[in-house]
C-alpha cells in the first residue's frame, strides 16, 4: 500500500519519538514498528547499482551484443545440436529455468519445469541432471571478486571456479550434461577438451557468423595473420561476444531500487518492516550485502544435499572444494545475489527449498535440517544459532525480498526475447519465443 506524503511526514515525526527495532504484524495497514523510510536509507547506507564494469578489451558495442544474443540462443553450440545457453537460462523464467536441477542435452518436452531427461542422440546413453541449480543471468555484470567489489573479473558458478563472464561463457559447452552430450569422441576429459574447438569450427563454417565476428571485432580481424577470415572466431572473441549480451541484462527498476533512489512510497509497510529485520535481527545482510545483496564470499551454510552430486565425494557436493581440492573449502558455496530472487525458485545450490519461506525457516531454526556432515562450528558464524523470528517477521522479510524484483522493465525487448532465427539455420531454443517478462506482485 502506498502512503500519501502527509502520512509519510506524520510517520517520520512519530518514529522520531520511538526506538527503532520494534516490529508489528504483517498487515500492511498496521504501521506499528516501521522505521522511517528516509532514516532507513541512511542507517543502512543503502546504495544503488553503479555503472557496469566493462573489461578494457570488451567495451559495449551493439555489434557484439547482437552477435552474443544469436550465440546465446543457437543450438549450434550444443554438441548434439539440441541445446543452447537459453535452455537453462531462458527469459521466460527470469534467465533461469525454475527447476531444481537443469536438464540440458537430450532433454525433451519443452523448457523449464516441463523439460524431461532423455538419451543421447549419438550413443543412446541416458543423460543425467546438471548437478547444481541454475542461477539467473540477470545482473551478473556486477559479480564481485575476492574484494567484494563488482568487477568484470568477478566469480562465477557456485564454486567460483572461473572469473569473468568471458571465461564463464566457454565452460558449459564442455560439460556432458549441460551442452556437450556425446558428440565428441574420447573419454570425458578428452571430449571436454575438444568441445570448444569443435564449436569454434562449427561457427567458422557459417558465413553469417564469420561476417558478424569480423564486424564485431574489427581490430582482431585487421590484425589476424596467417589464416582465413574465419579465424577471427577464436575462444577470446567467442567469449567476449557471449559476455557482451549477458552483461547488458541489468535490472535497476525494482521497488527497492526506486526506494534507494529517493521514492519514500516505493516500499509497502510490510517491506519496510522486512528491510529493518533483514539488516538487524535476521542477520541476512551479514552475507547478502551491498547493491547486489551478496558479498560473493564462499560460506558453509549446511544446506542438506540433494541430486547427483559432484566428483570429490561421489553422491555429494563438496562445494568450493570441487575446484580448489582443499578440504578447508568443503561445503562452501558462493553467496548468491537476492536480486529477482522471487522469480527464480527453487533455492540453494541444489534447489532443496521451493519457497522463500522455507529458506527463512531453515535459517531461523539455526540451519536445520542440516547436511549430516556439517557441524555447527563449520557454519558461518551468523548461522550457528536460531534467529527467534516470528511467523509474521519471516513474512515481512519475504515481502522485502520481493521488493528486489525487476524482470527487466527498463530493458529493450531486443534483450528479453528469443530471435526469430539464428545464423546456423537451426531452430533457436526449439522455436519457443519468450512470453512477456514474468513479474511478481511488485513488478
Amino acid at each position: 500500500m502506498k502512503r500519501s506524503t502527509g502520512a509519510i511526514v506524520l510517520l517520520i515525526w512519530v518514529m522520531s519519538l520511538m526506538l527503532f527495532g520494534a516490529v508489528g504484524c504483517s498487515n500492511d495497514d498496521d504501521n506499528s514498528g516501521v522505521v522511517s523510510p528516509v532514516t532507513a536509507r541512511e542507517r543502512f547506507d543503502l546504495k544503488p547499482l553503479g555503472p557496469i564494469p566493462y573489461p578494457p578489451n570488451n567495451p559495449p558495442m551493439q555489434e557484439r551484443i547482437s552477435l552474443g544474443r544469436f550465440l546465446f540462443y543457437d543450438p549450434l553450440l550444443g554438441g548434439e545440436l539440441d541445446v543452447s545457453c537459453a535452455t537453462c537460462h531462458h527469459p521466460a523464467f527470469a534467465f533461469a529455468d525454475l527447476r531444481q536441477f537443469p536438464v540440458g542435452v537430450a532433454g525433451r518436452g519443452g523448457l523449464g519445469p516441463d523439460r524431461i531427461r532423455g538419451n543421447s542422440s549419438v550413443t543412446g546413453e541416458p543423460v543425467g541432471f546438471t548437478p547444481r541449480n541454475s542461477p539467473t543471468v540477470f545482473n551478473t555484470a556486477f559479480n564481485a571478486d575476492e574484494t567484494g567489489e563488482p568487477t568484470h573479473n568477478g566469480f562465477f558458478f557456485w564454486d567460483g571456479r572461473v572469473k569473468s563472464l568471458e571465461v564463464q561463457a566457454t565452460k558449459p559447452i564442455t560439460s556432458r550434461v549441460e551442452m556437450r552430450g556425446d558428440a565428441y569422441p574420447g573419454d570425458n576429459d578428452h571430449a571436454a577438451a575438444s568441445s570448444l574447438d569443435s564449436v569454434l569450427n562449427r561457427l567458422r563454417a557459417v558465413p553469417e557468423y564469420v561476417e558478424r565476428f569480423a564486424v564485431a571485432f574489427p581490430q582482431e580481424f585487421a590484425e589476424w595473420q596467417g589464416g582465413t577470415r574465419a579465424h577471427v572466431i577464436d575462444s577470446s572473441t567467442y567469449g567476449r561476444a557471449m559476455a557482451s549480451y549477458e552483461r547488458e541484462l541489468v535490472t535497476r527498476n525494482s521497488p527497492y531500487d526506486r526506494y534507494v533512489a529517493g521514492d519514500d512510497n516505493a516500499l509497502t509497510t510490510a517491506q519496510l518492516r522486512g528491510l529493518e529485520l533483514f539488516f538487524t535481527k535476521a542477520k541476512c545482510a551479514m552475507c547478502h550485502s551491498g547493491p547486489m545483496f551478496s558479498d560473493f564470499e564462499f560460506i558453509v551454510n549446511g544446506v542438506p544435499q540433494e541430486g547427483p552430486g559432484k566428483d570429490v565425494m561421489p553422491g555429494d557436493d563438496a562445494g568450493r572444494e570441487e575446484f580448489t581440492l582443499s578440504s578447508a573449502d568443503r561445503y562452501a558455496f558462493r553467496t548468491p545475489t537476492l536480486r529477482n530472487v522471487e522469480l527464480t525458485p527453487p533455492y540453494m545450490h541444489d534447489g532443496v527449498f521451493e519457497t522463500l519461506e522455507q529458506v527463512m525457516d531453515f535459517y531461523n531454526d539455526g540451519a536445520f535440517p542440516r547436511h549430516p556432515q556439517c557441524n555447527t562450528e563449520d557454519l558461518h558464524p551468523a548461522l550457528r544459532d536460531p534467529l527467534g523470528l516470528t511467523d509474521s517477521e519471516i513474512q515481512d522479510i519475504v515481502e522485502f525480498m520481493k521488493s528486489l524484483t525487476d524482470p527487466g522493465t527498463q530493458l529493450s525487448g531486443f534483450l528479453l526475447t528469443v530471435p526469430e532465427h539464428v545464423p546456423s539455420g537451426l531452430v533457436p531454443v526449439f522455436g519457443l519465443s519468450a512470453p512477456p517478462p514474468v513479474s511478481g506482485p511488485n513488478g
